[in-house]
């Protein structure tokens, strides 16, 4: 699968579960649908919740939403917004980021997400809010293709780790094309310290490095504009940052 969208994850206290993939800049994660099989496995366990999607940490939804909206309000206020007309929620779960963070700024938000059960439920949590739901597609971003010039943002968070190397790089290529002109790319995930890549045997996901992380998006042909850390998240989780991105120039 390929959501993370719904998890934060503390700090490896031991390594039952986690495991340090020595991964420097120069290698790759591999390759292979067994690790989607797998999280997909997982994630259809878990429950349509705001806790589900959070795994286990609701707590955090308020200063999560808090620093995102934060981060809209500076990016419009620059004007790095052509329109704020269609956003698209990926890993949308049963739509926390689309209700919360993307429906007060962009006039109609669509939402995709790997699991079926979470997308059919979205309608009772968005309730009122439903109607300002373009389309839903229950589709891996592996195998997501956005429509083309179509979206104002396309906001990416806690499930780039659901995606091996390759899949992100082309990932974010199709992301790219799905921009209009003057749209924006925003990313925001967990980060791992050092240069290692942090592997989590239960979801099977990775944590990347900034840096790693930061490469494949240049490697997307991408232009990182803004970098900025969430705050007020408790001690011990991973740092989250929020990347902005848009298109090279040619």
């Amino acid at each position: 699968m390929l959501l993370n969208h719904r998890i934060i994850k503390q700090l490896p206290r031991n390594l039952s579960t986690t495991t340090k993939v020595l991964l420097k800049m120069e290698s790759s994660i591999p390759d292979g649908k067994e690790i989607y099989e797998k999280s997909e496995t997982y994630w259809s366990t878990i429950n349509s919740t705001v806790n589900g999607m959070l795994g286990g940490f609701e707590k955090l939804h308020g200063p999560d939403v808090e620093d995102s909206r934060k981060l809209l309000s500076y990016l419009r206020s620059k004007k790095l917004f052509s329109n704020m007309d269609r956003a698209l929620d990926c890993g949308a779960g049963i739509g926390r980021v689309t209700k919360y963070t993307l429906m007060p700024y962009f006039k109609t938000v669509d939402m995709v997400d790997v699991i079926g059960s979470f997308i059919e439920n979205s309608k009772k949590y968005l309730g009122k809010d439903e109607e300002k739901v373009g389309n839903k597609f229950v589709c891996g971003l592996q195998d997501f293709v956005p429509y083309q010039n179509y979206y104002d943002c396309i906001w990416v968070q806690w499930v780039t780790g659901y995606l091996t190397d390759n899949d992100f790089v082309k990932f974010f290529e199709r992301c790219k094309n799905g921009l209009r002109d003057g749209g924006c790319i925003i990313v925001k995930d967990n980060l791992a310290s050092g240069e290692n890549v942090d592997f989590d045997e239960e979801d099977s996901s990775w944590t990347r490095p900034r840096e790693y992380m930061k490469k494949l998006l240049i490697d997307a042909g991408l232009t990182i504009i803004e970098d900025k850390k969430q705050l007020n998240f408790p001690k011990g989780m991973y740092e989250v940052r929020m990347f902005v991105l848009k298109p090279n120039k040619l």
